[in-house]
């Protein structure tokens, strides 16, 4: 009736699947199951889904005005400025997404500390905006709920968001500059 491939299609798949499985971390239980799971697996690309919203933003929009800033220089500062520009603007600058910024900076001393923290919640007490969770380990992890209804870990969240707001400030700063390079160049032809 089914071939041997399908069968072992069927039987292995879902065993691989389990291994993938997401957690909506649309509650503290979840959330912590999603960061719990991601730990384990050394997975800091797979963690940033289970991060604080604020935080997970904050450091989407670093990475787009510091990559903006990189082309503005590359492109229009002097040859000899270039270098020492874009180092400038860090570590940022030299990702293409969020996720890969978060798990340069929670590599494994951040992923190990992490790990000792998150547990399966004991109680929850609402503090704010943020909710105060104790674990089954007798850690206390504040987790915030965003926007689109999913919890995080509040994790550097107010270094996060000044480094987005000096981000920003320096993306205009670059971009004026940039103007003046050109019109510089424009004036030596």
């Amino acid at each position: 009736m089914f071939s041997t491939n399908y069968t072992r299609f069927f039987l292995v798949c879902p065993l691989l699947m389990l291994g993938c499985r997401t957690y909506d971390a649309t509650d503290v239980r979840s959330a912590m199951a999603g960061a719990a799971t991601a730990l384990e697996s050394g997975d800091g690309i797979r963690l940033f889904t289970y991060i604080d919203e604020r935080a997970r933003f904050a450091l989407g929009s670093t990475v787009k005005s510091r990559g903006d800033a990189r082309k503005l220089i590359e492109a229009d500062y002097p040859v000899a400025d270039r270098p020492a520009a874009v180092a400038a603007l860090g570590d940022a600058a030299q990702v293409a997404t969020p996720d890969e910024l978060f798990a340069r900076r929670c590599a494994l001393d951040c992923m190990h500390t992490l790990a000792g923290q998150v547990g399966a919640p004991v109680s929850q007490t609402a503090e704010g905006d943020e909710v105060r969770v104790t674990t089954s380990r007798g850690t206390t992890l504040h987790m915030f709920a965003g926007h689109d209804g999913r919890y995080g870990i509040v994790w550097n969240t107010k270094a996060c968001m000044a480094e987005r707001a000096q981000a920003s400030r320096d993306f205009r700063q670059i971009e004026e500059n940039a103007k003046i390079y050109r019109k510089r160049r424009e004036l030596e032809r």
